[in-house]
């Protein structure tokens, strides 16, 4: 009987495997030059990172996701999800594509290919997406004291992380999916714009944020709201009102009364943006 550790490995090597397929296999008996590029590995290789890490991201979201009580129903909480992975999808595979990418299709079905992937990321980002959901509404009715806090915003933290390396890999996969479209013989850098690859990943980030900031802000102000009830400021200054203010000063500092949602995704940018920004580069500025 295999553990929980390896079932999950072996989820990851057999999604990979199927994101490497889905790049690979042709579907076609006309010659590709898309698939002679330089860049064409790169892209696969890129494809296939994320795949493999949709089963990583949905089995954290999902353990999270076990933590949290529902106000709603689980039939309701996954229409509202699906209703709003549908309206993305189609955004950014058919409305976008349409205004900003032009020439020669470089794969057969290759539409078909990206929504197979859009799904999948949309399938592995489920349920930490709707474990910040609830997180937002429990601190908005005022559930929850401080020790819970403290859980919630470590899940938030960890869900905002695992999400947020979803939308680093899946725009470097389209800078490479560029490159690799661009080296084809006769294509032109006005058929896929740089433009673009920014445009999808400054897509994605913000619907990171969508679903990041309302829950981060209601912990915010239910921690804020704990700390006032336990230890309110004094109205006079008389016995041990420092003692006070120092144990309503600890607390703070548990529950992050001062970090905003501003500083949770300045702080990860911090961290993440040189090599983003490096990666880029590289990927976007060779045409």
């Amino acid at each position: 009987m295999l553990s929980r550790e390896s079932r999950l490995a072996v989820v990851v090597i057999v999604a990979a495997a199927a994101g490497v397929a889905l790049a690979k296999v042709p579907l076609s008996s006309a010659a590709l030059p898309f698939r002679q590029t330089a860049s064409y590995p790169v892209w696969v290789f890129l494809v296939a990172v994320v795949c493999g890490l949709c089963p990583i991201v949905w089995s954290h979201g999902r353990g999270a996701l076990t933590q949290l009580a529902t106000r709603r129903s689980v039939m309701r909480e996954a229409l509202w999800y699906g209703a709003c992975a549908a309206a993305v999808i189609v955004a950014y595979e058919i409305v976008v594509p349409v205004f900003v990418i032009h020439g020669p299709s470089p794969l057969p079905y290759i539409k078909v290919r990206f929504v197979a992937i859009y799904v999948a990321v949309a399938l592995a980002a489920a349920p930490g997406v709707l474990a910040m959901r609830r997180i937002g509404d429990i601190s908005l009715c005022g559930d929850g004291q401080a020790a819970d806090l403290v859980a919630w915003r470590a899940i938030l933290q960890s869900q905002l992380a695992g999400l947020g390396a979803l939308v680093v890999l899946g725009t470097l996969t389209t800078a490479a999916f560029r490159n690799a479209t661009l080296e084809v013989p006769k294509a032109r850098p006005a058929d896929f714009p740089p433009e673009y690859v920014l445009l999808f990943g400054a897509g994605l980030t913000v619907i990171l944020a969508l679903a990041y900031v309302p829950p981060s802000e209601r912990l915010r102000r239910r921690a804020q709201a704990v700390v006032d009830e336990m230890f309110p400021v004094p109205n006079h200054f008389n016995g041990d009102w420092q003692e006070q203010l120092q144990q309503r000063r600890d607390l703070s500092a548990a529950l992050r009364t001062d970090e905003t949602s501003r500083d949770s995704i300045q702080n990860a940018l911090i961290i993440a943006g040189p090599l983003i920004s490096t990666a880029l580069a590289l990927l976007i500025s060779t045409h």
